[in-house]
């Protein structure tokens, strides 16, 4: 027994001296790597397309949108020319200031297209993305003490770095950003008219994310009032200044997900509310299950119960589009 006690002593001492210099070592690692790291990538790409006014359609959003509206269904059926900026980590403060060096280089664009959400203002834009636009914030070293991991507070007094896991994963996910940016070209990311040739990946949603369980996780909505929605108010009062046409699309997400995000009626009334008095400002809600199929599993690439984002697959991209473009043609008044 004496033993076994000394044993589970020294494997608690070991297990805090581990948890401590590993956190002290990612402290040092993570205000290094924020602080140090610079950027040569022109944030516009390589592509020569690009020329003042060549886009008239601008399309904003998350990984959520860039897997979800596609520039070449836009220039099929509607004759647009649309520059996609939309990319994982990226939400309201970045877009405001990409919205204005856009402008400031290649003029204001007629129509922006913004996929919005139902977690946009739970997150906050990574460093790394606002160095794209030569932004960022002051960059201080993590303090543990002002952390908790909300999935366990008890589990957060013991290990710091169990409290800093986002930090950790964000860290990680910048890292592979950045050697990302290092190594790709934008040389085949257009066609011949300078059109963006993606439209999606063409798997669909795994069986076991189709399952429905007894129970799951479920997340409430964080109002404009939270996260970088004064942000978002920012870049509505440019737009609606410049007189650009805003379409806000709530994009679909699988039936699993959406009733993981049980606040869609808090969701769409705070964003009708934030345009409902602006001109020229249109939100079209396709995420709601009389207006998209959201049960099909081969219209989405992941997602499910517990889960709060889903991506949509070629094939719900397609179908997607195809109800965007058909909107958008009544206000556009295109035959």
């Amino acid at each position: 027994m004496r033993r076994i006690i000394l044993l589970f002593l020294l494997l608690v001492v070991f297990f805090f001296l581990f948890d401590r210099a590993a956190a002290l070592f990612f402290k040092e690692l993570n205000y290094s790597f924020y602080s140090k790291t610079k950027i040569k990538r022109n944030i516009f790409g390589k592509a020569k397309v690009i020329k003042k006014g060549f886009y008239d359609t601008m399309i904003f959003g998350t990984s959520r949108t860039k897997d979800a509206i596609h520039p070449l269904y836009l220039s099929d059926s509607l004759g647009l020319r649309a520059y996609k900026e939309a990319k994982p980590s990226r939400y309201p403060r970045y877009y405001y200031h990409f919205y204005n060096k856009f402008r400031s280089v290649y003029g204001k664009p007629e129509y922006l297209i913004y996929g919005i959400d139902y977690f946009i203002f739970n997150l906050r834009t990574s460093n790394l993305h606002l160095m794209l636009l030569n932004k960022k914030r002051k960059i201080r070293k993590l303090n543990y003490s002002k952390m908790v991991n909300e999935s366990s507070p008890l589990f957060s007094e013991i290990s710091f770095l169990f409290r800093a896991k986002k930090k950790i994963d964000r860290t990680a996910s910048d890292f592979l950003y950045k050697l990302s940016l290092d190594w790709e070209s934008d040389e085949n990311r257009h066609n011949s008219m300078g059109i963006e040739k993606y439209t999606g990946k063409k798997r669909v949603l795994s069986t076991e994310n189709r399952r429905k369980p007894g129970s799951w996780d479920k997340f409430e909505y964080k109002s404009s009032k939270n996260g970088e929605g004064k942000f978002l108010k920012m870049l509505f009062d440019e737009l609606e200044n410049d007189g650009v046409k805003v379409f806000l699309i709530g994009i679909p997400d699988y039936i699993g997900t959406y009733e993981s995000n049980f606040q869609q009626d808090k969701f769409v009334e705070d964003i009708n509310v934030l345009i409902r008095d602006r001109k020229n400002f249109w939100f079209f809600n396709y995420d709601h299950p009389d207006k998209f199929d959201l049960s099909n599993p081969e219209y989405f690439t992941n997602g499910g119960y517990g889960a709060f984002n889903s991506h949509m697959s070629f094939y719900g991209a397609k179908t997607l589009d195809k109800l965007l473009t058909t909107d958008l043609k009544k206000i556009l008044n295109i035959d």
